[in-house]
């Protein structure tokens, strides 16, 4: 553990750490991205941002996003019917069956946030190519940055979409229309410029407030600071909002074992309906049968593609369950000393919060078979009451990783 505790000559350039709460000096540029010495989690640095490359492929994302949006995605037929969907058709489907909550978080994680975020990005990067001035609405838009990127699920509605086709495959011929694979390309070209985009180097290019001078080597708390929940600079705790980009810091309160705790009991609670009520009610030939997570999975596994049933079984009923139990343990953990190294304690708890947005691939799969199967009595599919259930209990988990302060883990250490 490094025990210097100095006076920084560069207030500018300090980061609190989020998992550790130590507070680092990080330079803007680095060779290597620059981490935590107490947990070594990355906290900025690293080569210097390419703009006209976050430029291109923010634009190259955007155009590929919109087109997919409007152009045929999949289409399929069967018993003399033929159907085609968009994207678009995911929500509009959902709100004709009155699921609005579910179609507006369908529609808002696959493609509203993402090309937000990608319209933020270009916005960003071609105000500093042409050098222009970068003042409140630019530090607004960089924060949206942060705050978008959570929510971003692309990826996981393309698994989503995989999975119902080789569900649908077995009643019906499945046709992959020229919007899936634009759509595979926005995801790809998302992903990269999502990866290339550092943030901190962005808070060092606008003006803000001058910094307070703290000291390095030791916690936040112990020097009376608060740190940023959007860029970690520390700030002192009777401060309105952050200095250097300008978030409210009551946001940076909300973190504490009672509001995970609560958050957990919600989500476990939300998971019983999930899986005893159906997700979705399939109708093919005049018989409308039901259909459960776990019956779902079961006819994956029957109809001989056990690869996908074991990857559906892992995301609808392993992980939820798996991350409210792994959660709950953790904040056991963090409540009294205990003999797991901290290092460990970290390691599980962000494998914990990486995987539990992968959990939304079964309100995927429903969205897409949804929109495209829909042929009255000849075959059609239906959203179940457990779908919107079942997405409760994944955005509350996933909020209750948030919640989660890793801070606790640092407890017994000197």
């Amino acid at each position: 553990m490094v025990t210097q505790k100095t006076t920084d000559l560069q207030p500018r350039l300090l980061m609190v750490c989020p998992d550790c709460d130590w507070v680092v000096r990080i330079p803007v540029v680095s060779a290597q991205p620059a981490r935590c010495p107490r947990c070594a989690h990355r906290l900025g640095g690293g080569p210097p941002v390419a703009a006209k490359e976050v430029l291109a492929l923010s634009v190259t994302a955007l155009i590929l996003g919109l087109i997919s949006l409007w152009l045929p995605f999949v289409g399929y037929a069967a018993n003399g019917s033929e159907q085609t969907m968009s994207l678009l058709d995911t929500g509009r489907e959902l709100l004709h069956f009155h699921e609005r909550l579910l179609a507006i978080l369908v529609l808002f994680t696959v493609a509203v946030i993402p090309l937000l975020y990608l319209l933020t990005v270009s916005w960003v990067f071609l105000r500093l190519l042409l050098d222009l001035r970068l003042g409140k609405v630019t530090l607004y838009l960089i924060r949206t940055l942060v705050q978008l990127r959570v929510w971003m699920m692309a990826d996981v509605f393309l698994l989503g979409a995989l999975v119902a086709l080789i569900k649908i495959s077995g009643l019906a011929s499945v046709q992959l229309a020229s919007g899936f694979y634009t759509y595979i390309g926005f995801v790809v070209v998302l992903l990269i410029c999502a990866d290339r985009v550092s943030r901190y180097q962005l808070w060092h290019l606008l003006p803000h407030r001058h910094a307070p001078a703290v000291k390095t080597g030791r916690t936040a708390r112990q020097q009376q600071l608060l740190d940023c929940v959007c860029c970690h600079a520390p700030n002192h705790c009777d401060d309105d909002r952050c200095w250097r980009c300008g978030e409210a810091l009551r946001l940076s309160r909300w973190r504490g074992w009672k509001l995970t705790l609560a958050l957990l009991l919600a989500a476990a609670f939300m998971l019983v309906p999930a899986h005893l009520l159906p997700v979705m009610e399939i109708t093919n030939l005049g018989r409308t049968e039901p259909s459960t997570l776990i019956a779902g999975v079961l006819d994956l596994w029957r109809g001989g593609d056990q690869a996908i049933a074991i990857i559906v079984f892992i995301a609808s009923l392993v992980i939820p369950v798996a991350k409210i139990l792994m959660l709950l343990a953790l904040l056991w953990v963090s409540q009294r000393s205990a003999s797991m190294p901290v290092k460990n304690r970290l390691w599980l708890y962000k494998v914990t919060d990486w995987i539990g947005r992968w959990s939304m691939v079964d309100i995927f799969v429903v969205a897409v078979l949804v929109a495209l199967v829909r042929s009255g009595q000849l075959m059609s599919v239906y959203p179940g009451n457990a779908a919107l259930a079942f997405a409760a209990s994944v955005i509350l988990t996933m909020l209750a990783a948030m919640a989660f302060d890793t801070r606790r883990f640092f407890k017994d250490e000197s």
